[in-house]
């Protein structure tokens, strides 16, 4: 059985509340697509992994097949890690609080405004995952 994901007026408000999300956010577009795939790994939503591969690339990222490896792959920078590394622990946030020092890594890499934005990046893509999952589009 599969449900109509984008039935009722929650879908609308959650692609509304991405939107103001993204236009608020300082940082690139190709950063955030690799957040928003890294999230969606973790929360093993193949829908959203197909989407954000996608956008990723058309974004000009070619690290998609390496975004899982980030904390050691050498192609990634400190303020990448940083970002990903944030999302990892938005996404796994059921491990407890987000660690003390990821916070502020990504602060200090992204600054307030960005680290911010790296949080309700990912809090929208597990929303979405979420969704994505539980009426079987993923």
């Amino acid at each position: 059985m599969t449900l109509d994901p984008l039935a009722g007026p929650g879908y609308h408000a959650l692609v509304a509340l991405s939107k103001a999300v993204d236009a608020d956010s300082p940082l690139p577009v190709g950063l955030l697509e690799l957040v928003r795939l890294r999230c969606s790994q973790l929360n093993g939503c193949r829908y959203c992994i197909r989407l954000h591969t996608r956008q990723a690339l058309e974004a000009g990222e070619r690290r998609v097949d390496l975004v899982a490896d980030h904390h050691t792959d050498p192609s990634f920078t400190p303020a990448e890690r940083s970002a990903l590394t944030l999302g990892e622990a938005v996404t796994l946030v059921h491990d407890g609080q987000v660690p003390e020092e990821v916070l502020r890594a990504a602060i200090r890499d992204h600054g307030e405004t960005g680290a911010q934005s790296l949080i309700w990046v990912s809090l929208v893509t597990n929303a979405f995952n979420r969704l994505a999952i539980s009426t079987r589009l993923a």
